[in-house]
């Protein structure tokens, strides 16, 4: 689904543009059977070593881990459980998949032009309910990025793989923003963040989105994520793409060509061409 005049324009103007029906909802499906299958491998391993009683059977991809992670007793068993959900460690079939649709690269070619990467920094998030750990503050994506990467233009998605009204943990922008310096960073709560008091005047937005949206932002647009008060998981996706040529501000880790008019044969066609340009036990950030 390409952006009409309209979109494109906010887009650029205002530095983010929340779209309610941008991907098929099946275009999760591979990329969730592969979570929940995970998860299961890891709760059965749990429970064999008596460390988890209720395997949780029946519950939904929205419940079903929180419910796991409630149930074990020790924050380390408990961390590793959540993280096989949350992370950058899936590079997998349907990771590629979602990454490589060809909605978001029509999307990506509009904004960027036809020499796309799909850039090494993304994520998936398990945002459980009531878990501060998850809770992001005002941020800018330069910020955690090389300074090579200032004048790189990155087109960054927000896509939930489930409902995501605000209740959940939704994303909140500040438009205007990407027109912004890239402000000093700090710890805040264990991100590197911007404190309320140290922006700029600014009004905040909030942008609930159902599953199939995505919210685009650019990155130097500030933006951050609210509490999940809910009782499911806020489960999403945080994709971006950058021109192939330019600077990415992640020059240790690769990303990967996902549409080229020059030189078509860079194109990765697979997802094991992919999870190829990383050795046994590389980093992943």
């Amino acid at each position: 689904m390409a952006l009409t005049d309209a979109q494109l324009a906010q887009y650029l103007d205002e530095g983010y543009l929340a779209v309610d029906d941008l991907l098929p909802a099946s275009a999760f499906d591979l990329l969730i059977a592969e979570l929940e299958a995970n998860i299961d491998v890891r709760a059965r391993e749990l429970a064999a070593q008596g460390k988890l009683d209720d395997l949780g059977a029946g519950l939904t991809y929205s419940q079903r881990l929180a419910h796991l992670c409630a149930g074990v007793a020790d924050d380390e068993s408990r961390g590793e459980l959540w993280r096989v959900g949350h992370g950058k460690h899936h590079k997998t079939a349907g990771m590629f998949a979602v990454w490589t649709h060809p909605e978001l690269v029509d999307v990506a070619e509009q904004v960027l032009g036809p020499e796309i990467l799909a850039h090494p920094q993304y994520n998936i998030r398990a945002k459980l309910p009531n878990q501060q750990e998850t809770v992001v503050p005002w941020h800018q994506d330069l910020g955690y990025l090389q300074r090579d990467a200032d004048e790189t233009f990155m087109l960054n998605f927000w896509i939930p793989l489930v409902d995501a009204p605000m209740e959940t943990g939704a994303m909140q922008v500040i438009p205007g923003s990407h027109r912004w310096e890239v402000l000093p960073h700090e710890q805040v709560n264990g991100y590197h963040g911007v404190k309320e008091e140290n922006l700029p005047p600014h009004e905040v937005i909030d942008c609930p989105l159902p599953l199939g949206g995505a919210l685009l932002i650019q990155s130097r647009t500030m933006h951050r994520s609210v509490p999940n008060t809910s009782n499911v998981i806020r489960w999403s996706l945080d994709l971006r793409y950058c021109d192939r040529r330019k600077p990415t501000g992640r020059a240790d880790v690769p990303g990967f060509v996902v549409r080229s008019a020059q030189a078509p044969e860079a194109v990765t066609r697979d997802w094991r061409d992919w999870a190829a340009l990383f050795a046994e036990g590389a980093e992943t950030r």
